[in-house]
C-alpha cells in the first residue's frame, strides 16, 4: 500500500509541476539548480586555494628538482610572470627555478629584463608575502653568452652539469618547462613521483608518436586526438617518441653526452628552433626512453606572443617543415617499434568514466581559480 501511495504522490507532483498554469515554476527551479551548482563550484575553489595556501604556507614540501626555462623581451613582463607563480605555488617546490637568458650582449641593452623588474611584475598579480618570499629564495637569472635560441632552455644547464662531473650532479633531477603556461599545482609533485619510479626515462605531461616516413603531424579531428598525447586524457603512462617542453618535462643530465650541445652550432638554422626534437633525438641515441604520465588535469595556457612563429616566418621557414627536417637528422636514431599507427591502432588506454568526471572537476576548479584571481588575460 504505500509503495502505491509514493507512486501516486510522485506522479501528482509530476501532473501539477508541468500544468500550464504552473509552467512559471520552471524557469525558477532551473535559477535556483544554476545557483546551487554555482555556489558549489565557488566552495570547492575556496576549499582547494585554502589547501594550496596552506600546503605551501605551513609545510614547505620541498623537492630537489631544478626549474630550467627560457624568455624572450616579449614575453618577459607578460607570460612569464604567470609561469613563474604557477611554478611558486606548487604543492611540491622546486629547490630551484632557473631562467636562462641570451645572449648577454643583447639582454644587457634592455635594461627592464632584470630580476627586479620581473618581481615587480609578479608582485601586481600578487602581492602576498609567501609569494615574494619564495621568490626571493627560488628565482634567479642567468645569462648566457651564446644564443641557443629556444633550446636555451636546457643546453646550458646540461653543459653545467656535465662541467662539474660528479655523480650527484648527473643524476640531478632537472624539469624543462615553456614559459607561456600557467602549471597545475602537482606539476612538479606528479614528475617526481613518476621519475622517482622511473629514474633512467625522461618523464613528460605532453607527447607523440614519430610517423614511420618521418613526416611531422597528421590531419583530421580524430587523428590529431590519437597523434597528440596529454597527461590527462591518460589512464596510465604512454612511450612516446617525442616529449614536448610545452607542458614541462623531467631530464637528468646522465640522459646526454656532450654532443647535445657541442653539434647544436653545426645543425641547420631550422632544427637549432625545433628543440623539442632536438633534446629527444639525442635521448633516442642513447636509448633513453621518454614517456608522458598521467596526471589530474591540463595546465592552463597563457599566450600572447608567438615569437618562435614569427621567427621562422620572417626566415621563410614554417614549423612543418623545421620539423620534419629534425625528425630526419635524426633518421637512423628513432626507436622502430615506436612507429605512430593511423586510425588509433595503437593509441593509449584513455581514462575510464569515472576519472574523466574527476578530472573535469579538478579542469573547472583549476580554471575558476585563475579567473578569480587574475581575470581572463590570456588568449
Amino acid at each position: 500500500m504505500m509503495k502505491i501511495f509514493r507512486i501516486f504522490t510522485r506522479h501528482l507532483n509530476y501532473r501539477i509541476l508541468f500544468r500550464p498554469d504552473n509552467w512559471y515554476i520552471l524557469p525558477l527551479l532551473c535559477i535556483v539548480l544554476f545557483f546551487v551548482f554555482f555556489l558549489q563550484i565557488l566552495l570547492l575553489v575556496i576549499i582547494y586555494s585554502i589547501y594550496i595556501f596552506r600546503s605551501n604556507q605551513c609545510c614547505f614540501d620541498s623537492s630537489s628538482i631544478i626549474i630550467s626555462l627560457t624568455t624572450t623581451p616579449e614575453r618577459f613582463h607578460h607570460e612569464l610572470p604567470f609561469a613563474i607563480h604557477s611554478l611558486l605555488s606548487q604543492t611540491q617546490l622546486p629547490k630551484q627555478i632557473r631562467i636562462y637568458l641570451s645572449p648577454t650582449s643583447l639582454i644587457t641593452q634592455q635594461t627592464n629584463l632584470t630580476l627586479k623588474h620581473l618581481k615587480t611584475d609578479l608582485q601586481h598579480l600578487d602581492s602576498s608575502k609567501i609569494i615574494t618570499r619564495l621568490f626571493d629564495k627560488l628565482v634567479e637569472i642567468r645569462l648566457e653568452v651564446e644564443d641557443y635560441g629556444p633550446a636555451t632552455k636546457f643546453l646550458p644547464i646540461i653543459k653545467e652539469f656535465h662541467l662539474m662531473n660528479t655523480m650527484e650532479s648527473s643524476s640531478q633531477a632537472i624539469m624543462i618547462c615553456d614559459d607561456d603556461q600557467y602549471y597545475h599545482p602537482r606539476t612538479i609533485s606528479t614528475l617526481n613521483e613518476y621519475s622517482t619510479k622511473y629514474p633512467n626515462s625522461i618523464i613528460g605531461f605532453r607527447g607523440w608518436r614519430i610517423r614511420k616516413d618521418l613526416v611531422w603531424g597528421v590531419r583530421g579531428g580524430f587523428e590529431i586526438d590519437y597523434h597528440i598525447i596529454r597527461s590527462y586524457h591518460l589512464s596510465k603512462m604512454y612511450r612516446v617518441g617525442i616529449v614536448t617542453a610545452t607542458d614541462a618535462y623531467l631530464i637528468r643530465p646522465s640522459f646526454f653526452d656532450s654532443h647535445i650541445y657541442n653539434d647544436f652550432n653545426q645543425a641547420p638554422n631550422d632544427i637549432r628552433h625545433v628543440d623539442d626534437i632536438w633534446l629527444n633525438g639525442h635521448a633516442a641515441i642513447r636509448n633513453i626512453t621518454r614517456y608522458v604520465v598521467p596526471s589530474c588535469c591540463s595546465h592552463i595556457s597563457v599566450t600572447r606572443t608567438h615569437a618562435l612563429e614569427q621567427y621562422l616566418v620572417n626566415h621563410k621557414m614554417t614549423r612543418g617543415s623545421a620539423n620534419s627536417h629534425a625528425l630526419k637528422w635524426f633518421d637512423k636514431m628513432w626507436e622502430k617499434d615506436l612507429w605512430y599507427k593511423f586510425k588509433g591502432e595503437n593509441r593509449p588506454e584513455h581514462r575510464n568514466k569515472r576519472t574523466v568526471i574527476l578530472r573535469q572537476w579538478m579542469n573547472i576548479i583549476e580554471f575558476l581559480k585563475f579567473i578569480v584571481n587574475f581575470g581572463f588575460v590570456y588568449d
